[in-house]
């Protein structure tokens, strides 16, 4: 068996129909599934980079001692879902469809402040 050379592919596809052509360069164009990935989790990104979290941060001011200790996954100040363990609450809110929901360990409000 011979290997097509490079020319040779590229005669090959010259001689293709012009609408065969173009699936051809459609394919080779599309996204691969990585590139998809990838943007996906660019615009995601951006999105909670541009959102307001003031309602957030008000929820917790208001609940603080009721959650105290909990991981807490908020929405616009609504509470999505809560718990003691961070993967299982990041996979219930991922699973409600809020990814970028605020994932946050509540202090109670008599916490001492954390210095670093």
């Amino acid at each position: 068996m011979t290997e097509l050379t490079f020319e040779q592919v590229l005669i090959g596809i010259q001689s293709l129909p012009a609408e065969s052509r173009a699936k051809l360069r459609d394919v080779l164009n599309a996204p691969t599934e990585r590139e998809q990935r990838i943007n996906a989790a660019r615009e995601l990104a951006c999105a909670a980079s541009l959102r307001d979290f003031s309602a957030d941060r008000q929820w917790l001011k208001e609940h603080r001692d009721e959650y105290a200790g909990q991981w807490v996954a908020l929405k616009y100040g609504q509470l999505i879902c809560h718990g003691t363990d961070l993967k299982v609450v990041h996979a219930v809110a991922k699973a409600a469809g809020h990814s970028d929901a605020l994932l946050e360990l509540v202090e109670p409000s008599d916490a001492l402040p954390f210095i670093f």
